[in-house]
């Protein structure tokens, strides 16, 4: 499912599980933190570069996101 590219997804479009909400016009992304209560907003400097972490990601390999690693290993990762 590499690099989707669509205009906008809904909801579910998204796959990662950590995925909160997003916003074309602050052109960001929000996720579950690395701990309760923490959220992990990325804001992008273009909404092309947005849309390009989505479809890799959210709506593709939610699996190699940096933002997913970092939540999966600080919160629920057998240790």
């Amino acid at each position: 499912m590499g690099n989707y590219k669509k205009q906008s997804w809904t909801d579910a479009d998204v796959r990662c599980p950590f995925y909160v909400s997003d916003s074309r016009s602050a052109r960001s992304i929000c996720c579950e933190g690395y701990e309760k209560g923490v959220d992990a907003v990325s804001r992008f400097r273009s909404l092309t570069l947005r849309d390009r972490h989505m479809g890799r990601y959210c709506v593709g390999r939610f699996e190699d996101c940096p933002v997913y690693r970092c939540t999966y290993a600080s919160k629920y990762a057998d240790r």
